[in-house]
């Protein structure tokens, strides 16, 4: 068993996936084999010499969403773009939660649910915002879905980073006043309703895809009484800055709901972890019989292709001169032009850690294309333990998402 901590999940998945028996999504098989093969023999390997002859491999990452060993890097490199994006001044987080009571809804629709969400959440705050009752100005936003609660549960949120202030009409930076960014009332009655609303609108116009044994009236009946409950939206007190918030958030943007360290045992029978309890903000532990751990971990696959993470008003990708504008007046360095057509060269390598000095790649096998090869007969990928060699020599190379040498 290998002793790095983000092996763990790699480690259950190998030993009991095979044991478990319900039926899959293909998502949800690719990203149990990505999270088994990663970093191992079958993901095909870099073969690397050093000038004195000695070997080393590489082995490739698999570079899925649900996958701890990738998650690293793409927390980092996302950490630094965000940075770049973040205006210099306070900024408040918000949570949207769906009500419960659509989860079998959200299990057939995920893709449509997911979009709605977004919508929902980004038109209210928008909305509330531009309206000179309140901030009367147009703020910046970051966006994340997350799926899940501490104990793995089903629980769709989005968590909103929201800035304490936005760009006027006239371009003027208006700044929140008091602390205070809207009233959550009205927050709550508004994302309630447009919610409703886009949903009304599917069922009526049969969008959605109705869960087993439940029939469009019962929905239409779920639907009014969820008019009638109160609807969970939290503010919280502005941050300094948008870092801190940021920051959490990166945790859960790659690598899956729970990170392995979490973990405190595991077999075939069960698996015990620990959580924090938002409620009393104690550390607590839970123990999941294993089939139902793999269960929970592949219940918050994201949909291929849907974005988890977005940027809207002033954080959108095409708002870079209104960001550059606020930082005239807030302050912070100004957001450099995003070069297209450019690849950013790798000008680090590794180090042979027999001798230290530089590791060339000597030929490549590429991985076997377990799943690929069997949905997509025309994908133009090379056949199982194909190796080509290295063409150029002296290049130098590193590990796509690892921090060392396996």
């Amino acid at each position: 068993m290998a002793h790095h901590p983000n092996r763990l999940l790699q480690n259950i998945f190998k030993s009991s996936f095979y044991l478990y028996k319900q039926s899959l999504p293909l998502k949800d098989i690719k990203a149990a084999d990505a999270i088994m093969h990663c970093r191992t023999t079958t993901q095909g390997y870099d073969q690397l010499r050093c000038s004195n002859g000695h070997v080393d491999k590489q082995y490739h990452s698999c570079r899925h969403r649900s996958c701890p060993l990738c998650a690293a890097r793409a927390r980092h490199n996302w950490i630094e773009a965000q940075q770049q994006r973040l205006l210099d001044c306070p900024h408040h987080h918000l949570v949207f939660t769906l009500p419960h009571e659509y989860l079998p809804l959200w299990q057939f629709n995920r893709a449509w649910f997911t979009n709605t969400l977004f919508q929902a959440c980004r038109d209210t705050l928008i909305t509330l915002l531009q309206d000179k009752r309140y901030l009367g100005a147009t703020p910046g936003i970051l966006m994340t879905l997350h799926t899940w609660g501490r104990q793995l549960n089903y629980h769709p949120h989005i968590h909103a980073l929201v800035t304490a202030g936005g760009l006027t009409v006239s371009n003027q930076w208006q700044a929140s006043e008091n602390d205070f960014l809207l009233p959550i009332r009205v927050v709550k009655a508004l994302y309630r309703g447009k919610l409703q609303a886009m949903i009304r609108d599917a069922l009526a116009n049969n969008e959605l895809t109705l869960p087993t044994a439940c029939s469009t009236n019962e929905l239409k009946h779920l639907h009014r009484r969820c008019y009638k409950k109160q609807w969970s939206v939290r503010i919280m007190p502005p941050y300094a800055q948008g870092k801190s918030v940021m920051l959490y958030l990166s945790r859960y943007l790659k690598g899956g709901p729970l990170h392995p360290k979490q973990i405190v045992s595991c077999d075939t029978r069960s698996i015990r972890f620990h959580y924090k309890d938002h409620r009393d903000n104690k550390i607590k532990l839970l123990s999941l019989k294993t089939s139902e751990f793999i269960r929970r971990i592949l219940w918050h696959v994201p949909v291929p292709g849907l974005h988890v993470v977005r940027h809207y008003g002033l954080y959108a990708s095409q708002s870079r001169v209104k960001r550059n504008q606020c930082r005239k007046i807030v302050g912070g360095i100004l957001e450099p032009r995003a070069e297209t057509g450019q690849v950013e060269k790798e000008s680090l390598h590794w180090s042979c850690r027999t001798c230290g000095e530089i590791l060339r790649r000597s030929f490549t096998v590429y991985p076997r294309r377990r799943i690929e090869n069997s949905y997509n007969k025309t994908a133009a990928v090379p056949p199982s333990g194909f190796v080509q060699q290295g063409v150029q020599v002296g290049t130098r190379i590193r590990a796509p998402d690892s921090g060392a040498l396996h």
